[in-house]
Parts: structure tokens; sequence; C-alpha cells
């Protein structure tokens, strides 16, 4: 499991540098984008790793796991939006009430969103794996989005009320 904890440090220091972009005015949406599909290719590689898939179910979850992850990033869009309009306004200084609400509730409805769409693939998944495996695999989902909200906690600036 050291694997999982040394890819996800590394993924923590590429999303340190997201504001320190924006900051510069280089697109903090193209580098978020970045570094979202180099955590989705590092995620694979700790999947492959840590799964224990035999070739059976390997052959069964891949397809299932690609559909999955496709469902959820276009799930995760308006969130992605939403972030890079909050970095934006924040170092604009234009954030106002109604805007952060909006914001808010972008945020909060997708996280729903990507809860139910969890809870609807426990299912899907464990009809090509046993449920101890369904377990493993969000408990690894669960480990590297810690450490990528851990980041974002750190690098994204908090809402100024002034």
């Amino acid at each position: 499991m050291s694997h999982l904890i040394h890819r996800a440090i590394a993924v923590v220091l590429l999303l340190a540098a997201v504001p320190a972009f924006a900051q510069e005015g280089a697109d903090v949406g193209a580098k978020i984008r970045e570094t979202q599909a180099l955590v989705a290719k590092e995620f694979r590689q700790i999947l492959r790793e840590e799964m224990m898939l035999s070739e059976a179910e390997s052959k069964a979850f891949w397809p299932l796991y690609e559909r999955y992850s496709a469902e959820k990033r276009a799930i995760n869009e308006p969130y992605f939006a939403a972030l890079i309009e909050y970095v934006d306004r924040y170092h604009n200084g234009d954030l106002n009430d109604e805007q952060a609400e909006r914001l808010m509730n972008t945020y909060f409805d997708v996280q729903q969103a990507i809860l139910r769409k969890r809870q609807e693939y426990v299912g899907k998944f464990g009809n090509v794996m046993s449920n101890v495996k369904v377990m493993r695999f969000f408990q690894l989902e669960n480990k590297v989005q810690a450490e990528v909200n851990a980041a974002l906690a750190v690098t994204i600036p908090l809402a100024d009320p002034r």
C-alpha cells in the first residue's frame, strides 16, 4: 500500500500548483484538467497494483470501470467549472452572495450525484467480483479522493467576505 501513498503525495504536490497558476494569469482550467487526467491515470495504476483481480475478473472489471469513470467525469464537470469560476472570481475580487450560493449548490448537487453513482455501481461491480473486492475498490477510491480533497483544501483560498 506504500505505493498508493507515494502516488497520492505526488498528486497532492501537483494540485498545490493550481492556485499559483491562477495568480500568474495562466489558464487555471487547463491546469485543473491536466491534474484531473493525471490523477485518473495514476488511479488506474493503483487499481492494477492493489485490486488483486483474477484474469476473469479483470476482463469484466476494466470495461465496467471505464464506464463508471466516464460517468463520474461527466457528473464532475459542473464542479470543475464552478471551481474554475471560483478561483477566477477570488483572484478578481468579484464574488458576491448570489454567486457564492450558486457555486455551493453546484458543489452539493455534484456530491449527491456522485454518491448516487457510486451506490449504483456497487451492484454492477458486485456482478463481476466479490463484495470484498468491491469494498476494496471504493476504499482505494476514497483514499485517493481524500488526498485530492486535502490538496484542494490547502491550495484553494477561502472566500473573502470583505
